[in-house]
Formats: structure tokens, C-alpha cells, sequence
């Protein structure tokens, strides 16, 4: 995949200026909901389902897994440290929470996710500072629907510029239905709602919506900069 030569600087949330670089997704119009219809949970409590739960769910008896992007073709390794890794950053302050089933369900179907999911951008990122050890940050988005319910994901990946393993590393979920509920506008109505301060349009639960890829580049470019998930 080809990625746009010029790059552009980035401030990010943590004050560190980064030179982006965007994955060329000019042949992309509006982006597919993927929709997560099979429940590996269903009907278990959320209290029940355990972070061994879904490291069985996900690893089913291997040590490592490694999958591949449909659309850059980057293959990122996931280990059970990086998997924990990624349930605490979700779940630290939410663990039996309105939306914690389906945050589950979603951890579980990552290999599913990440296949699909759009390259946004990338940008190098010093590891090291004593031993100049750099590594290159991928970011990835996808809007998805489990439950009903529409959620975009951020998913990192750290790229080893020393031959080392290809990580999959955070996993960011956003959930859309509950910033609709908080604007107070009417279930099934179009709704403007803001990633950090940028408005992006999403019609709320059970309805189809449609992304472009300038939506899901809003959506990175506010998560990584100005916004907290």
C-alpha cells in the first residue's frame, strides 16, 4: 500500500511532536460497519468472563499468535503479555459496565478486527534514546457493530526497525452510542457528536451507518492528539 510522501507534524497527547506519514486510502469511499454477529460469550454474565476467559477465546491453547491486514499486509504478533496489556487498558476503570460485555466480545474477536481494519497512519518513534533504537508506530481504524451497538477501535501497532517482532500492541474502543445518549438526541436520529473538536455524523443504535475515510482519519488524528478514550 502506498503511503503519501509528504508527511506532517502532529502534536500528541502527551507533547511529543511526531512527523506523520498517512497510508494512501484515496481508493476508499465509505467504509465498511463491520458487523460481529457470532457472541462467544452469549449469555454469560459480564462479572463471569475472565481475562483467562479471553486469552482461551483468542489464543485457543497457542503461545503466540500472529495476524495479518487485509489492506497493508502487515503481519503483528500477539503474545498473552500484550494481550493483557491491552484488557487493562480497557478495562481499568470498567469492569461490569453498560458496555463491558461487548468490550469483551470485541477483545475477542481481534484477529477478526485487525484483518479488516484500515491502515490510517504511521510515524517513527525513538524506543531508546541512548542506543537510538527506533521503531515505527502503524495505526489502524474501524467502525464495527456487536450487539446492536456501534463502537469505532484504534488498534496500534509498533514495528521494530531492528528485525524484531511486529507487536500488536493497544487497542482503543470508542463507543458512539453512549456520546449520542449524552447529546440527548432522539435513538434512531442522525447526531453530530465531536472526536477531541472534530464533529463527526453517526446515526445511533440499531441503524446502518456510513463512514468515509476522512472520518476515520478525524477520528485517529483526534485520539492520538486531543482526545481520550
Amino acid at each position: 500500500m502506498k503511503s503519501i510522501i509528504k508527511p506532517i507534524k502532529l502534536t500528541r497527547q502527551d507533547g511529543k511532536i511526531v512527523d506523520v506519514i498517512f497510508y494512501d486510502n484515496s481508493d476508499i469511499d465509505n467504509v465498511e460497519i463491520l458487523d460481529i454477529k457470532k457472541l462467544k460469550f452469549e449469555g454469560k454474565k459480564t462479572k463471569y468472563i475472565t481475562k483467562t476467559d479471553i486469552y482461551n477465546s483468542v489464543f485457543n491453547g497457542k503461545e503466540k499468535l500472529y495476524f495479518q491486514n487485509k489492506c497493508s499486509k502487515i503481519i503483528a504478533g500477539l503474545s498473552k503479555r500484550h494481550l493483557l496489556k491491552i484488557i487493562s487498558t480497557v478495562f481499568t476503570k470498567d469492569t461490569e459496565g453498560k458496555f463491558s460485555y461487548l468490550k469483551k466480545e470485541i477483545i475477542s474477536n481481534l484477529d477478526t478486527i485487525f484483518y479488516a481494519a484500515i491502515p490510517i497512519l504511521k510515524h517513527p518513534e525513538l524506543k531508546n534514546f541512548m542506543l537510538y533504537d527506533y521503531q515505527i508506530i502503524h495505526r489502524f481504524a474501524l467502525p464495527l457493530k456487536i450487539g446492536g451497538f456501534i463502537f469505532l477501535v484504534m488498534i496500534t501497532v509498533k514495528e521494530r526497525t531492528d528485525s524484531k517482532d511486529t507487536i500488536l500492541d493497544e487497542f482503543s474502543i470508542y463507543d458512539l452510542y453512549s456520546e449520542v445518549q449524552q447529546n440527548k438526541n432522539s435513538l434512531g436520529s442522525p447526531s453530530k457528536v465531536s472526536v477531541g473538536e472534530t464533529p463527526m455524523t453517526t446515526l445511533s443504535h440499531y441503524q446502518v451507518i456510513t463512514y468515509s475515510i476522512n472520518d476515520l482519519i478525524n477520528f485517529v488524528n483526534a485520539s492520538i492528539t486531543k482526545y481520550t478514550l
